[in-house]
């Protein structure tokens, strides 16, 4: 009976072996934590928000720093000194000048007397008083009348700009209008450094006469020594421009006028019909025949004269080189007009 019983506690205990082992295989192992590369994108409120942390942020308004003003540049009147000198002097226009100082034409100056020189005015070509602006260019024409220039000259200002003058000569026989040039700058083996474009200042050039033209260069190339000039516009008198007429030019005298230069004379318009815009320039040259200063000015009351009219003109203007011009020319025209 004894047996019976041990046989029996054997089979229990055996029993309880074999349950535990197999609990031990039939229990699966803990699932290992999934990385966040390894989730896939949740629906609804959550995907929204996710979505927005990847968004680039938008940069802060920068804050605007104003830049430093230049210091105006004061010209001291001396001796001498008129308006137009000075203009001419610093290169800018008198216009801008008598603006900047809050003065007129005609205002007189006192030596001492101390006026800001507008450099910060922007100017692409700044011609000499009275002259076409370069604003109105016009395109080159593919072949230019074959005209010829002469009288150029280089002066450098107070400030180190660059003033280059010169004439256009109409080497033909008839009439030429729209004179478009183009003026370079050059070092010592002629090496081109920097152009810029102009108009002569003539609306008419008759056969064999002379338009004057000039370029301001602002700040130029330090080895800039000379200038070279091409031919870009010339044309022959077409249908825009057949209301312009010659005038006669009579009675001409110049001189010196204090600092400046004055020509006076009288225009004849023989044209045979009224003329509108009656127009004088005049080009002022040194002993070498260069140009070295010029104006082109037009009569008063719209420059209207009546036929067979024989009206007088005076203009005053200011040269380049300290010397006094050693002579002169005026050239003069019209737009037919209405009686």
């Amino acid at each position: 009976m004894r047996v019976i019983w041990q046989q029996r506690w054997v089979w229990v205990l055996l029993g309880l072996v074999l349950v535990a082992g197999c609990g031990t295989i039939i229990t699966p192992p803990p699932s290992p934590t999934p990385t966040p590369s390894s989730l896939a994108p949740a629906a609804g409120p959550t995907s929204t928000a996710a979505a927005a942390v990847l968004l680039t942020p938008i940069p802060p308004t920068p804050t605007f720093t104003p830049s430093p003003t230049p210091t105006p540049v004061m010209h001291l009147v001396e001796s001498g000194d008129t308006l137009f000198g000075i203009s001419l002097e610093y290169g800018i226009t008198l216009d801008a000048l008598l603006s900047a100082n809050g003065l007129d034409v005609d205002d007189y100056l006192r030596i001492g007397q101390g006026l800001i020189i507008p450099l910060d005015t922007e100017s692409e070509s700044v011609a000499v008083e009275g002259s076409v602006p370069a604003s109105i260019l016009l395109l080159p024409t593919p072949t230019p009348l074959p005209l010829e220039t002469s009288g150029l000259s280089f002066y450098r200002t107070t400030l180190g700009d660059i003033w280059c003058m010169g004439e256009v000569v109409n080497t033909t026989a008839n009439p030429v209008t729209d004179l478009q040039l183009q003026v370079t700058l050059v070092d010592g083996l002629g090496t081109p450094l920097v152009s810029g474009v102009t108009l002569a200042a003539a609306d008419y050039l008759p056969g064999g006469a002379r338009a004057p033209f000039a370029i301001l260069f602002r700040e130029p190339p330090p080895e800039a020594s000379d200038m070279s000039v091409a031919l870009l516009r010339a044309e022959s008198i077409g249908a825009i421009t057949a209301g312009f007429v010659p005038l006669t030019v009579s009675g001409l005298e110049g001189g010196v006028s204090g600092p400046q230069y004055r020509v006076t004379g009288r225009l004849l318009n023989d044209s045979g019909g009224a003329v509108e815009r009656a127009t004088v320039v005049v080009t002022l040259y040194d002993d070498e025949g260069r140009v070295i200063g010029y104006r082109q000015s037009m009569l008063a009351g719209q420059g209207r004269a009546a036929a067979g009219a024989n009206v007088e003109f005076s203009v005053l203007l200011t040269y380049h080189g300290g010397a006094e011009p050693a002579s002169f020319q005026v050239i003069a025209w019209g737009v037919r007009g209405v009686e």
